[in-house]
């Protein structure tokens, strides 16, 4: 079950009796359907099993690509057993409601922590410090990230700015080698001057 919109959604395909077309056969016809399974986490009493329609495919628009395309149903998130806060009879406790993730874990609504028992409330408050923290790790590295990308390319450009001034020395020399014989010698800007001698 994928979890979206603060719940826990599935849809899959059910073979369905078409009673109408099974009369007119006079044989068991069946049809396949596509159902929906909505649970909210941390209540296993609460289940709804439904054919799905429009407004479920635009509801959960994530889990309906993940049926059309065929694809295994992938929680997203960090599992709890990767998670050192939690137990592992808690784990196990916590996927017999549907939490697998610790972001699921911190998503729980009040109600829900209250039937799962004492200690829940305490380890829901330190899944949500605990995904705070790492979104702040998550930005700092994010900026180390970007500051190492602004060295590599300052590296490269004091490189670029070396190569050209030698170039400019390189053309420098090579015009200023024939000035000292006056024949090769530029004219300065201006009028040319009266020889005085005339």
């Amino acid at each position: 079950m994928n979890s979206e919109n603060g719940a826990l959604v599935e849809f899959y395909t059910e073979v369905v009796q078409n009673n109408f077309k099974s009369a007119q056969e006079g044989r068991p016809i069946y049809e396949d359907h596509v159902f929906v399974r909505i649970q909210t986490p941390g209540d296993t009493r609460t289940t709804i099993n439904r054919k799905a329609t429009d407004q479920d495919k635009s509801r959960f628009p994530k889990s309906w690509a993940v049926f059309e395309q065929g694809l295994e149903e992938v929680t997203e998130g960090t599992p709890l057993a990767q998670w050192p806060a939690v137990s592992t009879s808690q784990v196990k406790e916590l996927q017999h409601v549907h939490v697998r993730t610790v972001e699921q874990l911190a998503a729980l609504s009040d109600a829900s922590i209250q039937k799962m028992g004492p200690g829940y409330q305490r380890l829901r408050s330190d899944a949500q410090h605990w995904l705070k923290a790492a979104q702040g790790d998550a930005a700092s590295t994010e900026a180390m990230r970007e500051n190492e990308q602004l060295r590599d390319k300052v590296t490269l450009l004091e490189g670029q700015v070396e190569t050209l001034k030698a170039q400019l020395e390189e053309a420098l020399k090579s015009n200023g080698k024939g000035e000292g014989d006056g024949q090769n010698a530029k004219p300065g800007p201006g009028r040319p001057r009266k020889n005085q001698g005339k």
